[in-house]
């Protein structure tokens, strides 16, 4: 394992010695992963401003005739992530830092401390409320969706969505508050933390109870699973499938039910959601041809949220199209797949 170099916390006035020049040479020889050398990536960006950081954060830098990166400590647990750190990380174009393996659970409380660091009723915070939301998503997404078997995945994402549907039901939020953070160069953890904010706002939206905005939420996170059993190759391709592809890809709401019913961690109605979120209204959908009242309301949610996010956002074998196109064109030449209904609400959503 690569050596680690403790350094003594610095101060902001410190900032300034840090030698940044080789922390962005990450590429390793062979098939070293700094995964396996006891590192995990936490972006920059999931840092919170005058909040004390939750564990030791490591930059690696490669040092010429060594073969593994030294990971050189440069913010010690409990010291605070201000203005100066954030600049000094800008300048250096430094956007991911590293958190030794064993402190990864010191990160999943982090998010938590964060939003109730921010105070209840006040306006102004509810911008910084929902970026450290978003980014909150994507670190249990990001997870979920880099190690599928691991324990706990499933109370990380309805911690994550009760977190979220508190929120919406304190500020009655619409959802340009999240959306100006979405990604639009498709991931597949990023479109799963779209999908359940859109499906979470509008149900707020739509006068839903609360639990039942939060357990949609946590489908949204696992709609999509059952593509990690998808050849990555079928995913990525930028050409027209083949039918035998495209049946490969049919299969991931099955794969993604089967996965998670075997976990016993997700109620009958989310399994409903994950499996049925490609069915269509119209009984052309997948994997079961589903028609009307046969399709659960959570899916039927989360089948118009998944094919706005789908349409917006950059795919290897499309181009993103604006917000206006893609309800224009679910509206139009799509709207026999949605509940006619909730596709009206959608667009009424939408534009309040």
């Amino acid at each position: 394992m690569s050596a680690t170099t403790p350094l003594t916390q610095r101060s902001d006035s410190d900032v300034g010695s840090l030698d940044f020049r080789k922390a962005r040479k990450r590429s390793l020889n062979g098939s070293v992963s700094l995964r396996d050398l006891g590192y995990v990536l936490f972006p920059v960006k999931f840092l919170v401003l005058n909040l004390p950081v939750p564990c030791d954060l490591f930059i690696p830098v490669v040092i010429k005739g060594d073969a593994l990166p030294t990971f050189v400590k440069i913010l010690e647990r409990g010291q605070l992530f201000t203005d100066t750190w954030k600049i000094t990380f800008k300048q250096h174009r430094l956007d991911e830092v590293y958190v030794q393996s064993h402190d990864r659970h010191l990160l999943e409380s982090y998010f938590q401390e964060a939003i109730e660091a921010m105070p209840e009723n006040e306006e102004r915070f509810n911008w910084q409320k929902s970026v450290i939301l978003y980014n909150y998503g994507e670190f249990v997404a990001g997870h979920i969706y880099n190690d599928v078997h691991q324990e706990g995945h499933e109370k990380r994402s309805l911690q994550w969505a009760e977190a979220v549907g508190k929120f919406l039901q304190m500020k009655r939020v619409s959802i340009s508050v999240f959306y100006r953070f979405f990604a639009k160069n498709y991931e597949i953890f990023s479109h799963s933390v779209h999908v359940a904010l859109m499906a979470m706002t509008f149900c707020t939206f739509l006068g839903w109870r609360s639990e039942d905005v939060i357990r949609l939420g946590v489908a949204g996170v696992w709609h999509d699973i059952g593509k990690l059993w998808v050849d990555a190759l079928i995913l990525s391709s930028s050409s027209l499938l083949s039918q035998e592809e495209f049946a490969v890809i049919m299969k991931h709401p099955q794969t993604a039910f089967d996965h998670l019913e075997s976990r016993g961690q997700l109620d009958t109605d989310q399994l409903a959601a994950v499996l049925q979120h490609h069915e269509s209204m119209d009984g052309t959908g997948y994997p079961q041809g589903l028609r009307g009242t046969e399709i659960h309301p959570f899916a039927r949610v989360l089948h118009i949220c998944d094919c706005f996010d789908a349409l917006t956002t950059h795919r290897p074998y499309r181009r993103a199209v604006t917000p206006f196109k893609a309800l224009r064109l679910m509206e139009r030449e799509m709207k026999l797949s949605f509940d006619r209904h909730l596709l009206y609400k959608f667009i009424q959503f939408l534009g309040s």
